[in-house]
């Protein structure tokens, strides 16, 4: 086969038997060449997807399983040229089937939730088309927990939209005009967490298949977040373990010449605190690193063990000019002294970088409320 320019030429046999002796036609031999003209191939623009995301609903957030229940309202918009100038905006009226489809999907989704999908037409003053799909799906979304800051973390409630055509054909962005919005009225688990109402965006690319490292596929994520409540973890889980440790330094009251009394107190005490170190981990996944509390309850093990070792130690010490009495008075006034400056120094640390994240959240929060505002007085619509 041999081609020229856009012609494509094809081989073709000769037939003898249909030729006539007869003709005046001379034998063209036995080969004949079609020309046939070769299709240009027609290169596809990159359609670009509005995507909006509503929580109308936030449920139970289970730190354990790192997931929570919500019910969301997933509205994607984009360019329709075969619909312009028409009239007709009712889904029931038009085969969507012939039409392009981003093939839109949550990637973060866990089991089968439940969805139900709407379409409509929306016409500017120019009489471009736009196709909105709006999809309601209720059920249970994974995130990763960031527990470091536990009981004072904030969580991200995220939701990512994905699209299952790669990205060089459509392109996932945020719908400018119309906002993010959650809905902290109908919020299920408000005793525990605080809803803030601002949002925040991430564009995102994943892989199609790992095979394929080239293929992707456009997606983008929409967060809101939630705040812990930790009033329920400071009354009692710090402040028990706090008095806990405390008591400790009561078994100094003991005669020391009584190890055994002082241990058995002591050792009483650390199995009390190992107790609630139990209780602790029941409520948090299995996670390689420390959180706020148990970092403070590891520290109140710490002390309670140190005294223990103490009177043992202090049975080996002579008395007999009271240098026993005198270190041992020492002793006391300096884990005192400790114990008190990390309680406080724990404190100002929580102030410093948990809280320091809420109060940005409040701030965002504001901002987010006067640009609403600002929104309802200048508003340009396309429609």
């Amino acid at each position: 086969m041999m081609g020229l320019g856009n012609n494509v030429f094809l081989p073709m046999t000769y037939d003898p038997g249909d030729v006539s002796h007869d003709s005046d036609q001379p034998v063209r031999g036995s080969w004949e060449f079609l020309a046939l003209k070769k299709p240009v191939s027609k290169i596809k623009q990159k359609i670009r997807v509005e995507i909006c995301v509503q929580f109308a609903k936030v449920g139970e957030i289970d730190t354990l399983k790192e997931q929570y229940a919500a019910d969301v309202v997933i509205k994607a918009k984009w360019r329709e040229p075969a619909l312009d100038g028409q009239t007709i905006t009712t889904a029931d009226a038009i085969d969507w089937k012939k039409y392009w489809n981003p093939k839109i999907y949550i990637e973060n989704t866990i089991g089968d939730p439940k969805e139900k999908i709407s379409y409509r037409v929306l016409h500017n003053d120019e009489g471009h088309a736009f196709v909105v799909e709006k999809r309601r799906v209720k059920g249970v979304f994974m995130e990763n927990l960031e527990l470091d800051d536990f009981p004072f973390d904030v969580q991200d409630l995220t939701i990512t939209v994905a699209s299952e055509l790669p990205s060089f054909e459509v392109e996932l962005i945020e719908d400018i005009e119309e906002h993010h919005l959650v809905n902290r009225q109908s919020f299920v688990d408000e005793q525990e967490w605080h809803l803030y109402m601002h949002t925040e965006t991430e564009r995102k690319e994943f892989y199609i298949e790992k095979s394929e490292a080239t293929i992707k596929r456009s997606a983008l994520s929409v967060k809101c977040r939630a705040a812990r409540r930790p009033g329920y973890f400071v009354w009692n889980i710090f402040m028990v373990t706090f008095l806990i440790c405390s008591l400790c330094f009561a078994t100094f009251s003991v005669d020391k010449n009584r190890p055994h009394n002082r241990l058995q107190l002591s050792f009483t005490l650390m199995l009390t605190a190992v107790a609630f170190k139990s209780v602790v981990n029941q409520s948090l996944p299995k996670i390689s690193y420390l959180t706020y509390m148990d970092k403070y309850l590891l520290a109140s093990m710490i002390m309670l063990s140190t005294i223990c070792a103490w009177h043992g130690i202090v049975t080996t010490i002579s008395n007999k000019d009271g240098s026993a009495d005198r270190i041992e008075n020492i002793v006391l006034t300096a884990l005192a002294v400790i114990y008190i400056l990390y309680n406080v120094g724990f404190i100002f640390m929580i102030y410093l970088f948990p809280c320091k994240r809420r109060r940005l959240m409040n701030l965002k929060d504001r901002e987010y409320r006067e640009q609403l505002s600002l929104d309802k007085c200048f508003s340009p619509t396309r429609y």
